[in-house]
């Protein structure tokens, strides 16, 4: 970015400037069809901002943590480069806000000290913002209560080696915990991080909540791709969260935006004009088709291999052949469970993570985790039928259509169509 002023305001990473200033800077350009949202500079195109989850001890899905993906710095990186990321990660925020946040789950955020002495949290603080802060000091204490009296929401990490910070554990609805860590004996709810075996959890309340890869299914090698997180993020927005959220990740990430305007342009998205921008067409498809749309892009990711395609055209034609037969027997609600079975049932493999993992990942329900695991179940029925009709296999199939009380015709018919429709699905991944 140029100026001509000879004293411009600090950009530090080009975001929001943590550091002392009358205002902070936001560094605005446009993306989607409306120009009139903040929004971050290029480089957090890059370095693209990503919802971690957290569960409680049900694993049922119950908050995010903003974070920023990529090659973040280390904790112990020079204070420069902790701050560019920091006023990223605010810069990102910024622009979340702006579009509010329509979701009805809390939003972690972990800023700096620092930043408790700018105008930043009160600027940029909405009901549900949880921020995450280290209380190192008496000084960073009396400030974080201020902006808690002024009713901002904290999840403090104490400092237990100074008393009087120590002391303080009663005065918060949250204190941010370590899984080694002793269990604090207030009420507050503790937001534990680093849980990584069923013995650690149990050492905590059950009201807690937990954040690490016991829970969230985060195994992936550290050398996996960008891409790949990038999938399984879309792939959870997809199917758990609302469509303006989706379209705000879509914004975060445009580089998945032409591979998406394939899709949904094509018969599977079945849109019936051209759409401007990405945006544009999840708000033409509405919600259940563009939740579709972006499931089968995160099967797929930017850049398909012909195995991917292989995966995300099963999986289409699975959806739509289970949706299908249990419309014929059952309710709508028992259909789209159905369908949703079959989108995920290569997941799996496209995503290339274990199916546990991948479940707790998604936060599925226990009735769908059981279809798309190894034990037999009422749910895994119909996944089975699907296996039958794709291998041919006469004797499975008349058994099933007897247990189902479906004419052997109707699943026959049912399984072309779907084939057919998915078919479609090829071009548009080309």
């Amino acid at each position: 970015m140029t100026t001509d002023d000879p004293l411009p305001p600090r950009i530090v990473g080009g975001g929001i400037n943590t550091r002392e200033s009358e205002q902070p800077v936001v560094v605005t350009q446009m993306l989607g069809i409306d120009d009139s949202e903040p929004v971050r500079e290029e480089v957090l195109r890059v370095r693209f901002l990503s919802f971690d989850p957290l569960f409680d001890s049900a694993s049922n899905l119950v908050a995010h943590q903003l974070v920023l993906r990529g090659r973040t710095a280390a904790a112990d990186a020079p204070p420069e480069l902790l701050q560019m990321d920091e006023d990223m990660l605010l810069t990102g925020l910024y622009s979340l806000t702006q579009g509010n946040l329509t979701g009805t789950l809390p939003l972690l955020v972990q800023i700096s000290p620092g930043v408790l002495f700018s105008d930043i949290p009160q600027q940029l603080n909405h009901r549900q913002l949880v921020w995450r802060i280290n209380i190192d000091n008496e000084q960073h204490l009396a400030r974080a209560l201020a902006l808690q009296d002024a009713g901002l929401t904290f999840c403090p990490a104490l400092n237990r080696a100074n008393p009087v910070v120590k002391e303080s554990e009663s005065v918060w609805r949250y204190l941010a915990c370590d899984a080694n860590d002793t269990p604090p004996s207030v009420s507050a709810r503790p937001v534990v991080d680093g849980v990584r075996h069923a013995h650690t959890q149990a050492n905590w309340p059950d009201h807690a909540w937990f954040k690490g890869s016991f829970f969230s299914g985060d195994t992936q090698p550290a050398d996996s791709s960008r891409e790949l997180a990038l999938q399984l993020d879309l792939l959870g927005i997809a199917l758990r969260s609302s469509l303006d959220t989706l379209i705000q990740f879509l914004r975060l990430n445009p580089e998945m935006a032409p591979r998406l305007l394939a899709i949904a342009h094509s018969q599977v998205g079945g849109m019936s004009r051209p759409a401007e921008s990405a945006a544009h067409a999840l708000i033409m498809l509405g919600p259940q088709r563009a939740s579709r749309v972006a499931a089968l892009l995160a099967l797929t990711g930017i850049h398909p291999t012909e195995a991917s395609r292989h995966y995300a055209i099963t999986a289409l034609t699975r959806a739509l052949f289970l949706g299908k037969i249990t419309r014929l027997s059952a309710s709508a609600e028992n259909a789209a469970e159905a369908f949703e079975i079959g989108l995920l049932s290569t997941a799996s493999l496209a995503l290339a993570i274990p199916q546990e993992s991948l479940a707790r990942k998604l936060g599925l329900s226990a009735s769908c985790a059981r279809a798309l695991g190894v034990h037999d179940s009422a749910e895994g029925a119909l996944l089975r039928l699907a296996h039958a009709c794709e291998n041919n296999d006469v004797d499975t199939l008349a058994a099933y259509a007897q247990q189902l009380d479906v004419p052997l015709h109707q699943i026959s018919v049912a399984y072309l169509d779907a084939l057919i429709a998915a078919s479609a699905l090829d071009a548009a991944l080309q």
